[in-house]
């Protein structure tokens, strides 16, 4: 057999398969999207995605998730988690079991809901019935105000000491952020409540040391 037989043959074969040429591509929003720095527990993060039939045949899609899967990230301190669930698939209409024509689409709300500090992350996962998933990373980054906003404050006001800043992160039961590669490091006792108010405390050659109430310095640096 010939390659010019060969090659008609495998199209043919090609073309008769229920997927031919069908290619699901989530379109919007772009990659480079972020949710933004979000208050802990906060609802209003949201964004729509939209997933389109770019090929020639329909396509059924399965049950729209978020997952932990092919997602790696460094160990070190500010480092990025991974927290499928802090990002939320809605109910009701959207992506999940829709068929899709040629050039047709739809759209899934996915909230952003930060359990803990830092920046968070998981995948997407838009399942194509007999054809391979369609994923995106999601990112998102978690704050605990007033502390991330006093930490904005003084990396403004003490350039030259509070350098190379990590994300912040918890260790409990503070929320922290660090400094000089991790020489030094800023936190307040918030990721445990407590009746006593919060105080922000710096780390520095393996000491802790209170520098005074988190309320203090969130009225210096003028932050709600």
């Amino acid at each position: 057999m010939n390659c010019r037989i060969r090659s008609a043959l495998f199209f043919a074969l090609f073309a008769a398969s229920p997927f031919a040429f069908s290619q699901v591509e989530i379109s919007d929003p772009p990659e480079t999207h972020h949710f933004g720095k979000i208050p802990l527990n906060a609802l209003y993060a949201t964004q729509y995605f939209s997933a389109f039939n770019r090929g020639s045949k329909p396509v059924t899609l399965g049950t729209v998730a978020v997952d932990a899967g092919d997602i790696f990230v460094c160990l070190a301190i500010g480092c990025p988690t991974v927290a499928p669930q802090d990002f939320v698939v809605g109910k009701g209409v959207g992506c999940t079991g829709a068929v899709l024509q040629p050039g047709e689409g739809c759209s899934t709300l996915v909230s952003f809901v930060p359990t803990s500090v830092g920046e968070r992350m998981a995948r997407l996962v838009v399942p194509v019935n007999g054809g391979t998933p369609v994923t995106r990373r999601v990112t998102g980054t978690g704050t605990a105000p007033p502390l991330d906003c006093v930490l904005d404050w003084a990396e403004q006001e003490y350039k030259t000491l509070l350098t190379a800043p990590t994300a912040s992160f918890l260790i409990s039961p503070f929320y922290a952020r660090c400094y000089q590669g991790g020489a030094l490091c800023l936190a307040a006792d918030l990721a445990v409540p407590t009746f006593a108010p919060a105080s922000v405390y710096v780390y520095q050659n393996q000491t802790l040391q209170s520098l005074g109430r988190l309320s203090d310095f969130a009225a210096l640096a003028k932050c709600q």
